[in-house]
């Protein structure tokens, strides 16, 4: 039997997360970012500490299975009515460190899941 390494299609994917910057196939992003498996745009984003349902709306309408949201170095924890709210939606929600986002979003990629992340730098 023949092992091959799978390339991962999607333009999206993540080769490095540090010095709050993000590097995604050719570019540099230094701004909190909307990431999907193949959509990229700015995340207009305050303070994450006051997350809202209206900060993931743009997150929602790219109807994922998954969102991951990345918090910058620290955990925070959203309000619980965002995470209500999520589940409510039948979505998978998951919220970590940025750097931990990153590797997450890349394996979800690779499995083909429609996962979409926020990432906060």
């Amino acid at each position: 039997m023949e092992l091959t390494k799978e390339s991962i299609q999607s333009k999206n994917f993540i080769r490095n997360y540090e010095n709050n910057m993000i590097y995604i196939g050719e570019s540099c992003y230094k701004h909190d970012i909307l990431i999907s498996n193949d959509s990229l745009v700015k995340w207009e984003l305050g303070n994450i500490s006051n997350l809202s349902l209206d900060d993931l709306s743009d997150l929602f309408k790219l109807n994922p299975e998954i969102i991951i949201i990345g918090t910058g170095k620290k955990m925070i924890i959203p309000k619980r009515e965002i995470i209500d709210e999520v589940n409510k939606q039948g979505i998978g929600f998951e919220y970590m460190i940025t750097d931990s986002a990153c590797k997450t979003f890349n394996i979800l990629l690779a499995e083909e899941r429609r996962v979409v992340a926020g990432l906060h730098i």
